[in-house]
């Protein structure tokens, strides 16, 4: 639309705004913006100010409208401008603020001549505003705010876009997610769910006498887990720290003070891959219940989802894009080695490292000399097994050489008696997706001494992700540390899961992006 306004000052920036915006650079539709801020200016108007009078936000508004408009309630709705039309002595506007959208009117005759020339001379799409006034409805019925007042509260200096086109801006999306969110509803949304989802789980935690703690991030070592740190330098003691990969072993330290219920929802980094599943940065929940095994933690962990997803959704229920997935029955528990024989048709207990090696050639997984037999199984796990693994299941007894801080398998009765080859540990996977990752937690010290020693021996065939050998750790084990089960969520992939997304960057509102 044409708007056609008067001069202002000597000012005039009337235009059609779809032609304009393609024949203008970005740089010359900044200047001009300029220059409807420098005309703010000349006229006394302080296009910043520190403060609204807002008396209503715009869904309040919207849902009392009847009463509100009756009472002739004098309201101060705020927002920013999303449309303007204008018809010579009068103009529509569209202002949205995070409760919702309400068109707003203006006439020359009600706000004053000069006014309104101020206005459709220096307000524009994408600037904050401020307007007081008396609801009322249009002849076509649409609820409507008449201003009596306006206030510019932030002058925008550069152009929102039009709209974004799907997939070939989704790099932009992500890179620019403050326009993703103004634009797109459903990001807003899921960043609404996923703070509830994280709030869900707090209260959970908490109901049942777990304890909220906080662990360093910035570590002498980098351990609790197998991934490359982030090294970084501390100048005041000349002393290389690393960005924590996992709060694992802190947390156990505090089961070893006498902490029985901890948790921890907090940022790990790992200095790894990119992709839809895993961000250099991200947040991970950690929790430990002392005098429990994994057999308690799954049957905690399937209450926690059960109720989790209940409580987002009205029942246990979920709508994926692979279909219903429903958390109300036991969720099956499947031996690792079982998968492994049933979709590759291997025996872990029966192979040898190279049948592993031959097998993973045949399937496309690229094999590195620094890959021990349980990683190699594991990776044609994830290549065969898991991608049919959409409803909840544990996955459970993983192989010993993948699993440095679990405790070996018991067999039967006696603690005493354990299986060399296995641990206690279980993952739960949901729409073939890993979500968690827990086990008994090993407590013995020589033993843990012998699981960092051969993580050594990883590290000197290559593999760089290894654990390191903590002796600090071990002397804390040392003092003892109750027998105890543990687990970590990621909360990114969680989030994944139930917004029904693609990838973590659509649910992680600031991901890493290589700059342009």
């Amino acid at each position: 639309m044409r708007l056609t306004c008067p001069g202002l000052g000597g000012f005039s920036f009337c235009f059609d705004f779809a032609i304009f915006t393609k024949a203008m650079s970005l740089e010359e539709l900044r200047k001009t913006k300029l220059d409807k801020l420098n005309l703010l200016k000349k006229a006394g108007v302080n296009p910043y100010p520190s403060k609204s009078w807002r008396t209503h936000k715009i869904k309040q508004a919207l849902d009392d409208f009847d009463a509100l408009a009756e009472e002739k309630r004098r309201l101060v709705l705020v927002g920013r401008v999303m449309a303007m039309r204008s018809h010579g002595a009068s103009t529509f506007l569209d202002l949205e603020d995070g409760s919702g959208r309400i068109q707003s009117y203006l006439k020359k005759d009600v706000v004053s001549e000069y006014e309104y020339d101020l206005f459709v001379n220096s307000v524009e799409v994408g600037d904050f505003i401020e307007v007081s006034g008396f609801l009322f409805k249009t002849k076509k019925e649409e609820k409507t705010l008449e201003v009596e007042k306006y206030r510019v509260l932030s002058k925008a200096l550069l152009p929102l876009p039009e709209k974004w086109h799907g997939l070939q801006d989704v790099e932009e999306r992500f890179r620019k997610k403050y326009l993703d969110l103004i634009f797109n509803p459903e990001v807003k949304e899921k960043a609404l769910l996923r703070s509830k989802i994280i709030q869900e789980i707090r209260n959970f935690l908490l109901q049942h006498e777990f304890v909220e703690v906080e662990t360093p991030m910035l570590q002498n070592m980098a351990g609790g887990a197998n991934a490359a740190p982030f090294k970084t330098h501390l100048n005041a003691l000349d002393l290389d720290l690393y960005l924590r990969i996992a709060p694992e072993l802190y947390l156990k330290r505090l089961l070893v003070g006498g902490f029985e219920r901890i948790f921890e929802m907090n940022r790990n980094f790992r200095n790894e891959g990119m992709d839809r599943e895993h961000n250099p940065e991200f947040t991970m929940l950690e929790f430990y219940a002392a005098y429990q095994d994994y057999q308690w933690m799954m049957s905690f962990t399937e209450e926690l989802f059960r109720t989790l997803v209940a409580a987002l959704f009205g029942e246990p229920v979920l709508e994926h894009a692979s279909g219903k997935i429903s958390f109300k029955e036991p969720f099956p528990r499947i031996e690792f080695n079982e998968l492994l024989k049933k979709y590759s048709g291997l025996d872990y207990d029966e192979v040898d490292e190279e049948d592993l090696k031959k097998k993973a050639q045949e399937l496309g997984i690229t094999i590195e000399k620094k890959m021990s037999k349980g990683v190699i199984a594991d990776e044609i796990y994830k290549k065969v097994a898991r991608p049919n693994l959409i409803n909840p299941i544990f996955v459970i007894n993983h192989p010993l050489d993948i699993s440095p801080l679990a405790k070996k398998l018991e067999k039967g009765s006696e603690s005493s008696t354990v299986d060399s080859n296995h641990v206690a540990r279980f993952q739960l996977l949901v729409g073939a997706m890993e979500v968690a990752n827990g086990f008994s937690e090993l407590n013995d010290p020589q033993d843990q001494r012998e699981r960092f020693e051969m993580q050594e021996k990883n590290r000197e065939r290559g593999d760089e992700d290894a654990q390191r050998l903590d002796e600090d750790f071990i002397e804390s084990l040392e003092y003892g540390m109750p027998p105890a089960a543990g687990i970590g969520i990621g909360i990114d992939r969680l989030s994944v899961l139930l917004t029904n997304s693609h990838s973590i960057r659509e649910v992680i509102l600031f991901p890493l992006m290589k700059p342009k």
